[in-house]
Parts: structure tokens; sequence; C-alpha cells
């Protein structure tokens, strides 16, 4: 699969301001291949294993808990591991990253790393662009733009008026979406989900029927809700901070590519000790430029992108997470102030 059929191409007026960054960036040597994810991958597998094993072992209390969150930061990062490989950005070898993005997305996180590459392309093509980024798609619960599908549902309005209360608590049962919309795509995609039907079933099988055959099943659905709520938490203060409450586009509107990459995500800053935390992803802005770069590369480009905005008159958002999350409130918040002020206008 060529570049260009995973990610967007900009125009030519792009096409030579990248080039120019490119220029800066491969002065340090960014786009050079790395091996970070062979140290990441030989700590957080056994981390992983181990943990959840440790949570079907021992009672439920304060070690109990420390496992769990040790357990759920392992499924975070091999959901990053299928995240970079879908972005081919493991390896150069198209067969590695196929293997780990299976590995970590499709079999230990259940979801269908066949059909969410594609999807998540699209993201990276068309992102924060009404009707295009499938990102800015919250099923009928939540609205991240006017007069969204939620508007137009009886549960939708009801979570709306109460989304930027209702959207964090509920953020930790975002897994059994992820898992049902995983089960859906090997019937609805069967084309992107061939290795999918074979290893999703591994998922169940290793992490709550054996474990349920074996221990009792209690202790095994303690241990999966657990780890897959405190996962799906983690997955959600990471994510959702990269783009909510930025720039949105119409279909009407024209804007370059640099620009859109650029204006619509958010960066993060925290302590570099942290970065393993976000998988890259708190460097948003160059990650959308450059999604190819392994990203523990970011924090390096970081200063180098942020001069090349400044240079040409670009917004370049970085901000603290708490900074990032009050936006986010903000933002759920004036959708559901929009919604009522045209339903209100609508009744008279």
């Amino acid at each position: 699969m060529s570049l260009a059929a995973t990610h967007p191409v900009p125009d030519t007026l792009d096409s030579r301001a990248l080039k120019d960054l490119h220029a800066r960036l491969a002065e340090r040597g960014v786009f050079t291949p790395s091996p970070f994810w062979t140290r990441k991958l030989l700590l957080w597998i056994p981390t992983f294993f181990l943990s959840y094993l440790g949570l079907l072992l021992l009672p439920l209390g304060l070690l109990w808990v420390m496992l769990a969150v040790a357990a759920s930061v392992g499924l975070l990062t091999m959901g990053y591991v299928g995240h970079d490989a879908g972005h081919f950005a493991i390896s150069r070898r198209r067969w590695v990253n196929d293997f780990w993005g299976q590995f970590g997305m499709t079999f230990l996180c259940g979801m269908s790393f066949g059909f969410w590459r594609s999807r998540h392309n699209a993201h990276h093509t068309q992102c924060q662009k009404i009707g295009g980024d499938p990102d800015m798609h919250f099923g009928v619960l939540f609205s991240v733009y006017p007069r969204s599908a939620s508007w137009h549902t009886p549960l939708g309005r009801f979570f709306l008026r109460i989304q930027k209360w209702a959207f964090w608590p509920l953020s930790a049962f975002y897994w059994v979406t992820l898992r049902y919309d995983a089960i859906r795509d090997l019937f609805q995609r069967p084309k992107e989900t061939k290795i999918d039907r074979f290893l999703m079933p591994l998922h169940w099988i290793v992490l709550l029927i054996v474990p349920g055959l074996v221990f009792g099943w209690a202790t095994a659905l303690s241990a999966y809700i657990g780890v897959s709520c405190f996962s799906s938490l983690m997955t959600a203060s990471v994510f959702i901070p990269n783009h909510i409450g930025m720039r949105r586009f119409d279909e009407a509107d024209t804007v370059s590519y640099l620009e859109q990459q650029v204006t619509s995500s958010r960066n993060i800053t925290n302590p570099p000790m942290l970065d393993f935390y976000y998988g890259g992803l708190n460097s948003q802005i160059e990650h959308h430029l450059f999604p190819r770069v392994a990203h523990n590369r970011y924090r390096a480009m970081r200063p180098i992108v942020r001069e090349f905005c400044r240079e040409r008159g670009i917004t370049y958002c970085e901000v603290t997470l708490y900074r990032a999350l009050a936006s986010v409130g903000s933002h759920l918040g004036a959708m559901t102030t929009a919604y009522v002020t045209e339903s209100g206008a609508g009744a008279r």
C-alpha cells in the first residue's frame, strides 16, 4: 500500500512548505528507524500478562487496584502498538506493522485492527471536517458539533443536556462500544477483517473464558471489567483532548492541508517522564503532520514545528492537560447551549 493510499496528499504550496519542514527535521535525524518499540514491548507485554495474572490470583484490595492500573497501562500501550502499526511507524516492513497491529489491537485490545486502520486514516485525511472525520461521530449519545446525530434521537437529546458531566463517567465504559463495533465490523467489513475474525476470538478466550473456567467467573469478570474500565478512562484522557474544542470545518470550507492539520490539533505539555503514558499523542500536531515517524521522536520535533508555524502565522496550540480538559468540558457545554437555543427558537 502506498503512502498516498493511506494518508492525505497536500497541495503544491503545502508540499513546498512541508519539504522545508521535513529538511529541518531530517537534520535532527527524526526520520531514521527507531528501535524503541523493541524495548517497550519487552517491558509492557510481560507487565500486562503478569499484572493480569495477579488480578486473577489476589483478592480485591489496594494491591489488586495497583495491579489493575499496571495492566491497564499495559493494555493502553498495546493500543499504541496498533496505532503506530496502522501508520506504518513501527517498521518499514509492512508485515511487521501488520503483525504488531493485529497482536496489540485485535488480540489484546479486542478491536478490529483491519477496519480501524482505514477508519483512522480517514480521520487524518478529514481531520475535524464535519461529515468526513469519523472521530467526530459519537453515535447517539454525545455531540461535538451542531446538529449532530444525537440531536435527532430521544436518547441523544437526553444526554445532550447533561453531556458535559456525563461524558467522563461514561468514558469508563467506552470499551463496550469499541468491542461491540469490532464484532460488528467482522460481518459488515469482511474484506478488511479477514485476519481479525481469527484473532478476535482469542481475545475473549485468553482474557475471559479460560480465566473464568480456571479461577471462577466472578474473579475473571472482575479482572476483565476492571482493566477494561481503567484502560478506557486512560484512553479517553489521551485521545479526547487531541481535537475536541479545536477548529472544525464544514464541507464548504477551503483550507490548506497544512493549516487544517495544525489548527485542528492540540498538543499537551507534560513532563518528559510521562510521555510513555501518551504514546506520542501529546504531540498531536507533529503526529498529524508526520504520522509515520516513531512517536518517541515527537518531543524533539516540537520546537522546530512550533517555530515553523510561527514563521507562517499558523496557530500552534500547546496547553496543559488541565487547560485541555477544561476546553473539552466547555465545548461539550457549548453544544448543549447551542441545542437548547436552537430548540427554543424552533418552539417559538
